[in-house]
C-alpha cells in the first residue's frame, strides 16, 4: 500500500483530496458573466479556462503593485529621510543599469 499524508493506507491525498480527484473546481457564476468569458476568450482565441489563468495572474500582479505603491506612499508621509535615501538608491539603480543610447 503507498504512503499518504494523512496516514490511511492505499490512498494518497494532495490538499485534502484523493489523488484520483482533479485539481479542478466548478464556479458559479451568472449567465450574462459566464457569456462575457466566452466572448471574450474567443476574440483573443484563448479558451475561457486560460482567459481565467491569465486574468487571475493579471489581478494578481496589480494587487501587488498597488500595494507596493501603498507601502511607498507609507514610506514617504511616515520618514521623508528613508524616502529620499530610497529616490536617491534608486537612481544609482538606475544609471549603474542603463544602456547607452546609439544613436
Amino acid at each position: 500500500m503507498e504512503d499518504t499524508s494523512d496516514g490511511s493506507p492505499g490512498r494518497n491525498f494532495s490538499r485534502g483530496y484523493p489523488s484520483r480527484v482533479p485539481e479542478l473546481t466548478s464556479l458559479k457564476v451568472p449567465a450574462a458573466i459566464r457569456d462575457r468569458f466566452a466572448t471574450a476568450a474567443k476574440v483573443r482565441g484563448l479558451t475561457v479556462r486560460a482567459l481565467l489563468d491569465q486574468l487571475s495572474h493579471e489581478v494578481a500582479d496589480a494587487a501587488l503593485m498597488e500595494q507596493a505603491g501603498r507601502q511607498m506612499s507609507q514610506l514617504h508621509e511616515a520618514d521623508p529621510d528613508a524616502w529620499n535615501l530610497y529616490l536617491t538608491e534608486g537612481l544609482r539603480w538606475e544609471e549603474g543599469t542603463a544602456e547607452p543610447l546609439r544613436a
